[in-house]
Formats: structure tokens, C-alpha cells, sequence
């Protein structure tokens, strides 16, 4: 028995390593330069406790624009202030990690399966199915996609832990239930769907006692998890400035639940098939029922369900059930989502187990009526199939031109593919190109903001200021304001008014500063509105706008607190002054201004 559980346990290992092994060529892209290579932190084993009382790009950069978030990880730069400290800034140790990490889950694959099932042969199909599947490689090929697998670490424990403590009713085992969980939600917060998943094996899955027994024990359990995910929701809340799970919907709701037939089926058709996984999914929201976009996807999922209950299996439900609760925050939080990110190969990683037990038990039906060598064959191409399809995938996570040129080779009517592919090729110095993309980009969506936006950044940054204002004023006059447009929109009129400042037009400057923060009131806004005013010498205004910014922004966000203390400083509000002033040294002394700071503290 235990040679055969060896057995079982090696390949399962064995397929994960070798099928990401290729990931470790690979270099840094995408969210890896910021919260990696530039960031300061993850330098210094000493700050780890600040992972867990900021937010992930609060800790990574000092840029007004994303240090408002709602990314909660403090495991995830937990995890890569300890990478730093073993590798440095070498990349293939990084990625060598990751492959270890994903590894790590998939051998917890098998056992959760086993447990549950108390079928070595389903539970080893899964596993490895899961371990080669080609939309991991978003996952474990790019350092910074290492979230998901990372809680998978302490999700799956949580879970088998549930699933001893049913059978042997010994309460220690809850107990590691409880504890795992909470360090799972500090991975991610896509942890939170453990309750949800126990009530439904207490009401539907198990089924050895009445329906009131099992309803008692659906309200009991998952209660007892009650206590963690308070503790939980409020250390994020503190750590995140007052923000829970959003810095605020950028779509209306309607749109985004009428979106979410059309993204599960696009989701169900990226685990289905072994092609087609990429860094963007570009997609549109449906908004409106009386539309194919809306009623082909409603009638596929009906289809799926249907064919789910035509099945009459448990587990088959079981695996549906998973999938659909663990992806679920991922749709649940579409309408914060731009279009060409709504939908993410990475969001399938703990979803995708449901989907593949789902597979493994298909093939145990066809075990059972053609035999074991025709169902091991098909097991066997199955495999193989998805894991050259997931060392392909690997190989499209090399560098930014890589992964952004496989967005238009999968997508080549996707602008916003085209427009992320020319920001690549313009950072490379390969402007001709970048140029070229951008304009095609243009071609397909005149009424998309975005490619009006990186015309005028090349345009700007190739010192022809009148035509990046051009740009933004065409853009301007093209893109009509809609829930769908107006955020992109708000950044258009923003842009236009910095750059209005150079032509000193003072007056066209302050309208649009003003028109991007009444489309989209955010942070950003009233400090770029606050430093307009500042610059001009009004600066009561100036002090409305900063203090509407800090109001919103991390505390740790040492910009605010020198703008603040600036704007005092010459309104004559000297005990406001020094105080933001010593803010600001204490967050960032070694700042350039830090100087000038001290000085005038002196004087003051």
C-alpha cells in the first residue's frame, strides 16, 4: 500500500516540477519591477511586520495613483521579503521558488482528493491534471501571480482538516481547520469561501444523519470560523486605511452581473482547452438581457448545470460547487476590473481542482465501461496535451514583449492588446513599432480612451507637446462618457490639464483638472487639483484638495504629508505645518526634500 501511495504521490510531484521547470528561464515582468526590483521594503527582513498593517502597492511604491488599493496580501510580501533575503535579485531562484510552491500544491491536490473520495486512482488523475494544467502557468511562471498557489498552501490543509475531524470527530483537528484558514485569508482573501464550501458538504455532500442534524452542523462549523474572519476583516481594514474589498466599483453592478454567464463560460472554455490561455481576456460588459452576449452564455450555463444533474453524482456536484465558490470573488469583483483585465488565468488556479475532479471522475465512468487501458489512455493524452500546453504558456511569461505579443497573436481584435504591446515596444525604444500598434489599436476602438492616451505619452515623451495635447483633445471629442468610458475619460481630461500647464493656458489647465475629478473622485485627482493650486499660489484651495487626497490615501504615504505641511506652512497654520513636516521625516528621511524639511523646521 505504501509503495503504491509512492507511486501515486512521485508522479503527481514529478509532473508538476517538470511541467514548470521551463519558468525558470524566464525574467521579470509586469508587477515584478514594482514590487520587486525597484521595491525598497522586501529589502529588509525587519519589515515584515509592515506587510501586515499596509497594502500591497502601498508597500511597494510611492505612487499617488495605486497606493489606494485593495490588495491585502502580507504572506504574499511576507513571502518576498524571504525570497530576497535567500536570492536577491536573481530570477531564476524566484521562479524556482514558484515551481516548488505549485509542487507543494499539487501533492496537497492529491491528498484533499484522497480524503475526500478515499480513491487513490481519482485522487492521482486530479492531482496531476491540476499539476500540468496550462492556466497555472499565469500562476507559476510570473513571480508576482504566486498568490493563488501560495494560499493554496494553507487552504487545502484547512480543508483535509475538516474532512478528518468528520470522520474521526476529533476537535484538535478543527482547531488546525481554524488556524489555517486564517493564514490562508492572509494569503488571499479568496479564502473566505472555506465556510461557504463546509456548509455545503454538512447540507448536501454528507449525508449520514436527517436534514435538521445536517443543518445544525451547516450553521455550528462553519460559526466556529466566524471568529477568524473577523479578526481577519479587521486587521485589513486598519492596514487598508478604512477600504474592505474594493477601492470602489468603476461599472454598475447590473452590467457586471449580467457579465457573469459570459465570463463563466470563457472560463470553462480556458480550462477545456489546452490553447488560448493569455494575460489578457479582453471583454466586454453585457448590458442588457435582451442580447446574445447575454442569453447564448445564460443558456450554456444552464446546459452545464443540467448536464452536472443528468450525471447524479455527489462528488460531480462537489466539484461544480468548488469551482463556482472559489471563483466567485473573481466575478463578484468584475466591475472593479478594467475590460482587457476582467477575466484572469490566475483566478482558475484553486477553481481549477473542482474542474479537474470533475475530468478524473469522467474518466473513471469510461474505466468502468471500456476498461482500465482505454480510460488510462485517454487519462495519459489528457496530460500530456495540457502539459504541452503549459510549458508553451511558460515560455510566453519570458518578458513583457512576450506576453503582451501573445495577447495580440490570441486577441488581434483586441486594442487594448495592441496598446499594451506598444507601451512594450516604446519602453524598448522601438518607437516606429509602438507607433504602429497604437494607431491599430485606434482603427479598431476610436470610442476606447486608451489608445488616444499612449499616442499622447509617445507624442510627450518625443518632445511634440501639441501633439499629445491633440491627441487628448481628439480623444475627448471621440470617446462619449458612459459608465463604461468615463474613469479612462477622467484620466484623458487630467492629463490634458498637466499638460496644459506647460502652455501656461492656466484657465482651459483648471477646467479639466476639475472635469476629471468630478467624473471620477479619487486621490490622484485632488493631488494633482491640490498641486495645480499650489503651484499657482491659491492656496486655500490647495489645502481643500490636499486634505480631500490625504483623507483617502495610506497614511505611510509620505508625498501628502510634505504637500500638506507646505500648504500650511505658507497659509501660517504653523503647528499643522511642523506636524506634517515631522510626518513626512519620519516617513521618508532620506527623501530628496528631507533636507530643506529639516531646515525650515529649524527656522520655524
Amino acid at each position: 500500500m505504501w509503495n503504491k501511495r509512492w507511486v501515486h504521490v512521485t508522479a503527481v510531484a514529478a509532473l508538476a516540477f517538470l511541467a514548470s521547470l521551463n519558468s525558470l528561464w524566464n525574467g521579470w515582468v509586469a508587477d515584478d519591477l514594482t514590487q520587486i526590483v525597484t521595491s525598497v521594503p522586501i529589502q529588509k527582513l525587519t519589515n515584515i511586520p509592515l506587510s501586515f498593517v499596509t497594502s500591497v502597492w502601498s508597500y511597494a511604491t510611492a505612487d499617488s495613483m495605486v497606493t489606494v488599493d485593495a490588495y491585502y496580501r502580507p504572506l504574499f510580501m511576507t513571502l518576498f521579503t524571504i525570497n530576497y533575503a535567500i536570492a536577491g535579485l536573481a530570477p531564476w531562484a524566484w521562479h524556482l521558488i514558484n515551481v516548488l510552491i505549485h509542487t507543494g500544491a499539487a501533492l496537497l491536490v492529491f491528498v484533499t482528493i484522497k480524503e475526500l473520495t478515499s480513491r487513490p486512482g481519482i485522487a492521482t488523475v486530479t492531482a496531476a491534471l491540476f499539476a500540468v494544467h496550462p492556466v497555472h502557468a499565469e500562476s507559476v511562471a510570473w513571480v508576482s501571480g504566486i498568490t493563488d498557489p501560495l494560499m493554496s498552501l494553507f487552504l487545502l490543509p484547512a480543508f483535509v482538516f475538516y474532512l478528518r475531524f468528520r470522520k474521526s470527530g476529533r476537535k484538535a483537528l478543527f482547531g488546525f481547520t481554524i488556524l489555517f484558514y486564517l493564514v490562508a485569508l492572509f494569503a488571499k482573501e479568496t479564502a473566505l469561501a472555506l465556510p461557504l464550501l463546509i456548509a455545503y458538504c454538512e447540507i448536501f455532500h454528507f449525508r449520514g444523519i436527517g436534514l435538521k442534524g445536517r443543518l445544525k452542523r451547516a450553521v455550528l462549523l462553519p460559526s466556529l470560523l466566524v471568529p477568524p474572519t473577523i479578526l481577519y476583516i479587521v486587521i485589513r481594514y486598519i492596514a487598508l486605511n478604512g477600504i474592505l474589498f474594493g477601492t470602489g466599483p468603476h461599472y454598475p453592478f447590473n452590467f457586471a452581473l449580467m457579465t457573469i454567464p459570459l465570463a463563466a463560460l470563457k472560463y470553462l472554455k480556458l480550462m477545456s482547452l489546452p490553447w488560448g490561455q493569455s494575460y489578457q481576456h479582453y471583454t466586454e460588459f453585457v448590458t442588457s438581457m435582451a442580447t446574445t452576449e447575454f442569453l447564448l452564455p445564460f443558456v450554456g450555463v444552464c446546459m452545464v448545470i443540467a448536464a452536472i444533474a443528468f450525471a447524479r453524482s455527489r462528488m460531480m456536484w462537489f466539484g461544480a460547487v468548488w469551482f463556482i465558490l472559489f471563483l466567485a470573488p473573481a466575478l463578484v469583483a468584475m466591475r472593479q476590473f478594467d475590460r482587457e483585465y476582467l477575466l484572469q488565468d490566475r483566478y482558475l488556479y484553486i477553481p481549477s481542482i473542482g474542474f479537474c475532479l470533475a475530468v478524473a471522475l469522467m474518466i473513471d465512468r469510461l474505466n468502468a465501461r471500456w476498461g482500465f487501458r482505454a480510460s488510462a489512455a485517454i487519462a495519459v493524452v489528457l496530460i500530456a496535451a495540457f502539459g504541452a500546453g503549459n510549458i508553451r504558456q511558460n515560455s510566453m511569461w519570458k518578458d513583457g514583449q512576450t506576453i503582451f505579443a501573445n495577447c495580440v497573436a490570441t486577441d488581434p481584435g483586441s486594442a487594448e492588446a495592441h496598446v499594451s504591446l506598444a507601451r512594450i515596444y516604446f519602453d524598448l525604444g522601438r518607437v516606429r513599432e509602438a507607433e504602429e500598434h497604437a494607431l491599430t489599436a485606434l482603427q479598431l476602438a476610436p470610442d476606447n480612451p486608451n489608445p488616444y492616451l499612449v499616442l499622447s505619452f509617445f507624442a510627450h515623451k518625443n518632445g511634440k507637446l501639441d501633439r499629445s495635447i491633440e491627441y487628448l483633445e481628439r480623444g475627448i471629442a471621440a470617446v462619449p462618457e458612459t459608465p463604461i468610458t468615463r474613469f479612462k475619460l477622467a484620466t484623458v481630461h487630467l492629463n490634458l490639464a498637466l499638460q496644459r500647464v506647460q502652455t501656461k493656458n492656466l484657465d482651459v489647465a483648471e477646467y479639466h483638472v476639475l472635469k476629471s475629478i468630478e467624473i471620477w473622485p479619487r486621490p490622484t485627482g485632488w493631488f494633482h487639483a491640490g498641486q495645480f493650486y499650489f503651484d499657482q499660489g491659491r492656496n486655500a484651495e490647495a489645502m481643500t484638495m490636499f486634505e480631500k487626497a490625504r483623507a483617502s490615501l495610506p497614511e505611510r504615504f509620505s508625498a501628502i504629508h510634505l504637500k500638506l505641511g507646505q500648504t500650511y506652512d505658507r497659509l501660517g497654520h504653523t503647528e499643522n505645518a511642523r506636524n506634517e513636516y515631522q510626518r513626512f521625516l519620519e516617513l521618508a528621511p532620506d527623501a530628496a526634500e528631507s533636507t530643506a524639511v529639516k531646515a525650515r523646521l529649524a527656522r520655524m
